[in-house]
């Protein structure tokens, strides 16, 4: 065989072929792409569903291994603010029992979940075991001082349209018609931010039965 041969059977791709194989390839890309975000989005929610699930088991452990005399206390009203939300069909009042920071964007020891019940000390045992119990059952990241438990989905925001910021807290909320306990993501207004208060606002219900507009 001679040279001029090889030369022809080895010319490669021409730029025309190059141009049409980048273009099957950004066309496959562009419809591939959403699918692979919406899967990655979804496995992240999952994992935050399933930080909430713990957090639910710590406050329900809690709760079930009190005395009477704290369980009693638990189903009298607060006087604490509350909210009124609307999940999966169903309208209810919330109000917060605790909570914490869901985001490394704070400093780390707004990572402990805090008692919203200061004004209420018959509660305070409550929260301080439901802390003792997700310390124990989530490990070292799991609400140990000066750690986060932080939201594997960061884009979260306010389904209600009325604040701009991404959630930023996990919050440990008891309905005030039955005394059941719901985690929720939610929003903390700052007075950085121009609210000029310190309250915590329910986004979205993670557990039990999670939001269906959060994980669709």
């Amino acid at each position: 065989m001679t040279t001029t041969k090889l030369k022809k059977q080895n010319k490669g791709f021409s730029l025309v072929e190059l141009i049409i194989v980048i273009a099957i390839i950004a066309i496959i890309s562009a419809a591939i792409a959403p699918q692979i975000i919406r899967y990655i989005d979804k496995a992240r929610k999952q994992k935050d569903i399933e930080a909430a699930n713990t957090i639910y088991d710590a406050a329900s452990l809690a709760l079930a291994s009190t005395d009477d005399a704290l369980r009693d206390a638990w189903e009298k009203k607060t006087g604490e603010k509350t909210f009124t939300v609307t999940t999966n069909g169903e309208t209810y009042e919330l109000e917060v029992i605790a909570w914490a920071r869901g985001s490394y964007f704070y400093k780390q020891e707004n990572g402990e979940f805090k008692n919203s019940w200061n004004s209420k000390q018959y509660l305070w045992d409550y929260v301080e075991e439901f802390k003792a119990n997700l310390a124990q059952m989530g490990g070292r990241n799991f609400n140990t001082k000066y750690e986060v438990i932080p939201f594997k989905y960061r884009k979260t925001k306010d389904p209600y349209g009325v604040h701009s910021q991404y959630a930023d807290s996990w919050i440990l909320y008891r309905r005030t018609d039955n005394f059941q306990i719901e985690v929720w993501i939610g929003y903390k207004e700052n007075s950085a931010d121009g609210y000029g208060t310190n309250i915590v606002r329910p986004y979205y219900r993670l557990y039990p039965d999670p939001d269906k507009r959060w994980i669709k």
